[in-house]
């Protein structure tokens, strides 16, 4: 009774009359994959990225736009008093662990600041000696004065790396929140420790 009861019932359905919610999956030949990597690979940055329109990208664009000019969120657990200071307290509390625990997570922090901080700069002066041996070594051309303003944005980056991680480390130390120039005029020393 059950064979005709299912005669009529397709492929796509159950036996209760319902749509089958997973269809069969056609596996593709290799043939048929490696043209659609080849396909995927000559369609250009546009395919390479999903965008498929102009439209679209400029979307896309405004979109990061607007995340690079926007301020990142301050968290919220973490307290300050009017002066600056770190209200450690409360913002152990917030956190739900103890003051104790959060001065360990501070002076771990400020510890992976140095370590980042000097590492960076590290690689930096390194960059810095190739990038000037190189471009002493090499013949005056125009390749050679293109390296020398190619190369330039990485210093900068691992630089700012440094420089960030160093102001960190700063703040960490003296317990409050301070800006770059405050950081720059301290005479409380200068490098990380």
């Amino acid at each position: 009774m059950d064979a005709q009861e299912n005669q009529g019932v397709t492929n796509d359905q159950t036996a209760k009359g319902q749509p089958d919610s997973k269809p069969a999956k056609r596996k593709r030949s290799f043939i048929g994959r490696t043209m659609r990597r080849i396909g995927w690979l000559a369609g250009g940055p546009a395919d390479w990225f999903g965008r498929k329109s102009v439209r679209s990208g400029a979307g896309l664009i405004g979109k990061l736009w607007q995340q690079t000019r926007s301020a990142p969120q301050r968290d919220s657990r973490f307290k300050v008093d009017e002066a600056g200071g770190f209200d450690l307290a409360a913002t152990a509390f917030s956190y739900g662990m103890s003051a104790q625990a959060l001065e360990q997570r501070l002076e771990q922090r400020r510890r992976m600041t140095f370590t980042i901080s000097y590492g960076a700069l590290f690689v930096a002066l390194l960059g810095v000696i190739f990038w000037v041996h190189s471009a002493i070594d090499e013949p005056y051309t125009f390749a050679r004065v293109m390296m020398v303003w190619e190369f330039l944005p990485f210093l900068s980056l691992f630089l700012l790396v440094a420089f960030y991680n160093a102001l960190l480390n700063f703040q960490i130390r003296v317990r409050r929140s301070a800006g770059w120039r405050e950081f720059l005029s301290t005479e409380e020393g200068f490098f990380p420790r």
